[in-house]
């Protein structure tokens, strides 16, 4: 049985890593480089001549890697809601570029572990459900899920979870990706 606070450990270093990923992407909050540290690592040929990361949209992957899509974070994210998600809600959730999230959407589809169907509100819009194959592939994927977080968390003790918990709380505080979570 996975503990509560390895759990929500798991989730906030997760919110962290995506705090980093955005700050990455967006250039958002990176620190300058001095004029006498450019040019001197691999990131340099991405940064302006301000020494900054170019500007780059939520969706924009990586220039020098293509995109991982994990298929099990759709089909979790989808169990958590029983009335299923529009395709675009999502695509933000997961941070997906939408056209990159059909193509995960169509294997999934091929596989029958999701359905899509049209909104009857707004027959535009699709609704993503999971197939009861897919819900019991989601619940595998779930137990696979905890006991890789049992795995990682287990050469701490109590008290140093705890301990980890607050600073990682330290830095997610005023953090606006982290509230949209």
């Amino acid at each position: 049985m996975t503990s509560e606070l390895n759990i929500e450990l798991y989730e906030k270093l997760r919110r962290l890593s995506r705090r980093f990923r955005h700050m990455h992407h967006a250039g958002d909050h990176m620190p300058e480089c001095p004029p006498e540290h450019r040019g001197h690592g691999p990131m340099d040929r991405m940064m302006t001549p301000e020494g900054r990361m170019p500007e780059a949209g939520p969706f924009r992957p990586h220039p020098h890697r293509k995109p991982r899509f994990h298929r099990e974070r759709i089909l979790a994210v989808l169990n958590e809601r029983e009335d299923g998600l529009h395709q675009k809600d999502l695509a933000q959730i997961l941070m997906i570029n939408p056209s990159s999230l059909s193509e995960a959407i169509d294997k999934l589809e091929a596989d029958r572990y999701l359905e899509r169907t049209v909104d009857p509100e707004d027959r535009r819009a699709t609704i993503i459900r999971l197939t009861e194959k897919g819900k019991a592939r989601a619940y595998e994927v779930e137990d696979e899920r905890n006991a890789a977080i049992e795995e990682f968390f287990k050469d701490l003790n109590k008290e140093e979870k705890v301990q980890l918990l607050s600073l990682v709380d330290r830095l997610l505080k005023d953090d606006p990706l982290s509230k949209q979570l």
